[in-house]
């Protein structure tokens, strides 16, 4: 991949997830969401707090995802690096805690979809940008890694290689948002459950069986990334997309993913 195709990417990509003018991830950022890679993430309030607002926001969701496939170079399993481990590890937890609750009254149902406090990395990212030469784990300098993720060439890479399973489920008003055609397998994403009309219980019936499929599979997917683990298949590959995508919609991966205009 060239340097003009990284950067077409980076002008691509990360308009999506900003939900301000600030079109690129800032360092600071950048420097928390290292911080959680390297085991920030693993505090038990901090956790607490993960599993309350289901996540993170949607683009610091989707910035979590980039910042470790981004800048974790090494790793086990068959890619050896550039792939969403702790991603995996925390989502399958929430997706456990969501799954619990898919068998009562729909709205109570979605009431616990909603979650409740504020994005970590939003509440954490305050006061004035930090200034000089910032080191961070491993001795590396803030400014650099911040320039790496914002390439987002790897995740790119993700999304286009399980873009053939992931497609097939994208949230209808997703991709009508986009005036992308929707597929007949359609899952509606958390995000437009909450503010869309309100689900009957046989989508719900229908949700926790596909969500089940995902928790698993992305189980699959978090051993694939570790010495003893088999190697994922694209539908395991995928899952962390699908899961990301249906908790906090699916603009990002299907703009990185979209051709270059």
């Amino acid at each position: 991949m060239t340097t003009s195709d990284r950067d077409a990417l980076t002008l691509r990509g990360t308009d999506i997830l900003a939900p301000t003018s600030d079109t690129d991830l800032l360092p600071e950022e950048v420097r928390i969401l290292w911080d959680f890679v390297h085991g920030d993430i693993m505090d038990g309030a901090t956790r607490r707090r993960l599993v309350a607002n289901r996540g993170m926001c949607t683009r610091h969701a989707w910035a979590y995802a980039t910042v470790e496939i981004e800048l974790w170079h090494d790793g086990a399993g068959a890619r050896g690096g550039h792939q969403p481990f702790d991603v995996s590890v925390l989502y399958t937890a929430l997706l456990d805690d969501v799954r619990s609750t898919l068998h009562g009254r729909p709205k109570a149902m979605l009431r616990h979809l909603a979650g409740d406090g504020v994005c970590v990395v939003c509440a954490d990212v305050k006061g004035p940008a930090p200034t000089g030469i910032i080191v961070t784990h491993a001795g590396m300098d803030l400014a650099e890694l911040t320039v790496e993720a914002n390439r987002m060439a790897y995740t790119a890479e993700w999304f286009a290689e399980t873009a053939p399973v992931w497609s097939r489920v994208v949230c209808d008003q997703c991709a009508a948002d986009r005036s992308d055609a929707a597929s007949e397998a359609s899952i509606r994403c958390r995000r437009h459950l909450l503010v869309g009309a309100p689900p009957e219980r046989a989508e719900f019936t229908r949700l926790a069986a596909y969500l089940g499929r995902l928790q698993r599979d992305l189980s699959l997917l978090t051993a694939s990334m570790t010495q003893s683990g088999a190697p994922a298949t694209s539908t395991v590959d995928a899952s962390w997309v699908e899961t990301l995508g249906w908790f906090h919609g699916w603009a990002f991966p299907l703009t990185l993913s979209s051709p270059l205009e």
